[in-house]
């Protein structure tokens, strides 16, 4: 399986199969939240991260048009997206690159992987407690909220790549 297929399949069609199995139940009880897991990686892009950028843009849109189709259909269901920057997990110690993907992970000689994974791993090492992120879930479900960016210091990033984009300036590397 290609390094495309697995990472679309968990992450885009991981979304849309538990918005296809769940959201007719919610919609028949008329009540509901569904929160869609992307990724601060759904509002800007990372170089050297082709498949994950794409398919955490495709949830964070996919779940901004739910939103918005469940708010004009006047339902008691609602819709978040989680866009997590770093959270400490065991992420970039536990993937099996070789058994997963019949692949290896990506070339250490390639100055953007290795820095890339560098900053990915000391940003999970680093990052803030599953709990919090959690709790942040809860409150922002609770307030009907759809946005939940768990990393105050990162919101400035995809204002800052609208803006280049609004003035027609290409990307920029941070």
């Amino acid at each position: 399986m290609s390094v495309w297929d697995w990472v679309i399949n968990i992450n885009l069609y991981g979304v849309v199969h538990g918005i296809r199995s769940f959201l007719p139940i919610m919609l028949d009880q008329n009540e509901g939240h569904i929160v869609n897991t992307a990724s601060m990686a759904g509002l800007i892009a990372m170089p050297g991260f082709g498949p994950y950028n794409a398919t955490k843009h495709a949830v964070v849109a996919m779940s901004e048009g739910l939103f918005l189709e469940l708010e004009a259909k006047g339902s008691g269901v609602s819709c978040s997206v989680l866009c997590p920057g770093f959270v400490k997990t065991s992420l970039t110690t536990e993937i099996k690159w070789s058994e997963r993907l019949g692949a290896q992970p990506p070339d250490p000689t390639d100055p953007i992987s290795s820095m890339m994974n560098e900053m990915l791993k000391a940003g999970v090492e680093d990052g803030i407690p599953a709990s919090d992120v959690a709790q942040q879930v809860h409150d922002a479900v609770v307030a009907n909220q759809f946005w939940i960016l768990t990393h105050p210091d990162f919101r400035q990033a995809p204002v800052e790549r609208m803006q280049r984009a609004a003035a027609q300036q290409n990307p920029t590397l941070g």
